[in-house]
């Protein structure tokens, strides 16, 4: 075995693991997606229930 043999292992070993990184943050930031479009239907649902209800309005003063 080389120096260059295990260099090339390494090489691949460190590919693998940057690759799974990249797969994972991939996973993480559809997950967020979902999280954040559920969000917004979750408020568009809320809108569509009571559309007069303004409560992040600061009260009206007469």
């Amino acid at each position: 075995m080389t120096d260059s043999d295990t260099d090339d292992g390494v090489d691949e070993e460190v590919e693998r693991e940057m690759e799974e990184a990249r797969r994972e943050a991939r996973e993480e930031q559809k997950r967020q997606d979902v999280e954040h479009r559920s969000d917004v239907r979750e408020k568009e649902a809320k809108e569509q229930e009571n559309p007069d209800d303004h409560r992040d309005e600061p009260p009206h003063n007469s």
